[in-house]
């Protein structure tokens, strides 16, 4: 019961006073999956891990007791999350001991290559630059994207006032 003074209902919507002091809207049985999607998949996600979905869906405002076990099991059956190209180029953590690091730089080696993806998350990765092809845990390595399209269509001011 004491758990109750925490809510507030304003029909149709239930709202959940959380510790921040911020009302966060309770997400329906049946809403679960299409807000998971859309911060997973659509316009506000980047098939990002399942606890930063549960982050990102926290942060857009909405509040399920359950958010993180969800986002998991939705994460587990998405296709593009669970596709591993190989001959893919990835970043390297290089995770050596910095006793002294000077200027903070970032940590992410050079790309490599994708050679071979074991069942247990480990990759056989190439250096391009001398061949040498060794085995990485995947939680050291993340997606590497240099040829991005470019967008060079724009709009000027005096067209935006016209169009109002």
């Amino acid at each position: 019961m004491n758990e109750v003074k925490n809510f507030y209902w304003d029909d149709p919507n239930l709202f959940k006073n959380c510790l921040d002091q911020i009302f966060q809207r309770c997400i329906l049985d049946n809403e679960i999956s299409s807000v998971i999607n859309l911060c997973h998949s659509e316009a506000c996600g980047s098939h990002f891990s399942s606890k930063k979905t549960g982050a990102k869906i926290f942060q857009n405002g909405f509040y399920q007791p359950t958010i993180f076990k969800d986002t998991h099991a939705f994460y587990k059956t998405c296709e593009n999350c669970q596709k591993v190209d190989t001959s893919q180029k990835v970043l390297l953590y290089n995770s050596g001991l910095h006793l002294f690091p000077g200027k903070l730089r970032s940590r992410w080696s050079d790309p490599f290559i994708e050679k071979h993806v074991y069942p247990y998350k480990a990759f056989d990765i190439e250096n391009p630059k001398n061949d040498n092809v060794f085995k990485v845990n995947g939680h050291r390595l993340k997606a590497y994207f240099d040829n991005f399209p470019s967008e060079n269509e724009s709009i000027g001011l005096n067209d935006l006032v016209d169009r109002g």
